[in-house]
């Protein structure tokens, strides 16, 4: 692509600049086996790409924010207004509007009706959004939802019941009634699908004046750096632990709330539903190590000495992305089908999996010592018995 060519694309992608990708923290780019989609899934004008790099914004976004909302892991960063950001917002009002009494209403700019706090769009809520609020003493929380099938971005809102569902995991546990958080349906202004504003040669011409001194600096390539620049290894990356600040907060949110609860409820969430998971791992695991490598949390750890080999975990840390069990040779990683919602405040290790290792005949590579007669490894049966296969197919 010429300067020029760079040009033009850098003006179109300048918009969505404020969101930034942390693809060491997307399952894609850490696993091949993962099926992850939530964030394309979601976006509605189709700006997300999917492929061996993780997730990537190939342009056209429209800053709604549902990618940073459905992605577990946190691998989406809002450079402007944040969840930190509109927790301000929120908190600002408890000295003059809340007290227990006020009903927070929260909507999109398509609403048609006064609320106490805009979103882009209402897929860019999170569960600490649905929280705060009442953190801040509202006695309740309405989302005032427009109609949303006839948006253009409709298909920003769709994981909203999955995001409510989770949120009244939460708020059992805290003991709030789910009576507190509810849906209230109201006029939407704004274009429809069948009425999208089209852009005028003034505004277009308009905004390449705006942009293209700094799109054209951007463009030119960097020649004194370009021969020296080498992409990191990937097994470098995959290594790298990146904390998931959307996690962070919520946690941090959840412990304040806590701290004022004092005793908190017991509450099991569905796997389908749940925030976090409880994983098991069985006597099938081989001490590879790949679900501690993908893990883009680093909710699970492993230990190795000199002659054991063990598998930790981390409840507060895991967002049951599921990559763990989608990556393991042997199926031996599992999810199990309720998580307890409690272990996400204790911050503690719990042990998965222990056992004996040795060191394997053939390849030499740490395995789990099964009683006499296992000096070799698993993959290197697997890869015998695979080359025997093939020999007896050419065979026949």
């Amino acid at each position: 692509m010429g300067i020029a060519g760079k040009v033009a694309d850098t003006i179109i992608n300048n918009q969505s600049r404020h969101m930034l990708i942390e693809a060491s923290l997307c399952t894609r780019f850490r696993s091949s086996k993962s099926d992850c989609a939530l964030c394309a899934d979601s976006c509605p004008v189709g700006a997300i790409d999917i492929g061996e790099n993780g997730a990537e914004i190939k342009g056209g976004c429209i800053n709604c924010g549902a990618c940073f909302s459905v992605c577990p892991n946190g691998a989406f960063t809002i450079k402007d207004r944040d969840d930190k950001t509109i927790i301000r917002e929120i908190s600002s009002r408890s000295g003059t509007n809340l007290h227990g009494t006020k009903v927070f209403s929260i909507s999109c700019n398509k609403g048609d009706a006064s609320s106490d706090l805009t979103v882009s769009c209402l897929g860019r809520l999170t569960e600490v959004l649905l929280l705060w609020p009442i953190r801040a003493g509202a006695q309740a929380v309405e989302i005032a939802q427009p109609a949303c099938k006839d948006c253009p971005s409709a298909k920003a809102v769709s994981h909203l019941s999955e995001l409510i569902r989770r949120t009244l995991y939460l708020y059992d546990m805290l003991g709030i009634k789910r009576d507190r958080i509810y849906i209230k349906e109201i006029p939407r202004r704004g274009p429809t699908k069948s009425s999208e504003k089209s852009v005028s040669r003034r505004e277009f011409l308009g905004a390449i004046r705006k942009n293209a001194a700094g799109a054209a600096a951007a463009a030119i390539p960097d020649f004194e750096n370009k021969e020296d620049e080498k992409g990191e290894d990937f097994k470098d990356v995959i290594h790298k632990r990146h904390e998931n600040p959307k996690r962070a907060l919520l946690l941090e949110s959840l412990k304040d709330f806590s701290l004022e609860a004092g005793t908190l409820n017991t509450v099991y969430a569905d796997s389908k539903d749940s925030i976090s998971a409880e994983v098991e791992v069985t006597a099938e695991c081989t001490a590879c190590g790949v679900c501690a490598a993908v893990c883009p949390t680093g909710a699970i750890i492993q230990i190795r000495t000199e002659d054991r080999f063990s598998l930790n975990f981390r409840p507060d840390l895991c967002t049951n992305c599921k990559v763990c069990a989608a990556a393991c040779m042997h199926k031996a990683v599992s999810i199990k089908g309720s998580a307890l919602l409690n272990l996400l405040l204790q911050q503690k290790e719990m042990r998965l999996f222990e056992g004996k290792k040795k060191a394997c005949s053939v390849c030499r590579m740490d395995f789990i010592d099964k009683g006499p007669g296992s000096d070799i490894c698993p993959l290197c049966i697997d890869r015998h018995r695979r080359q025997m296969a093939a020999i007896q197919n050419l065979i026949k």
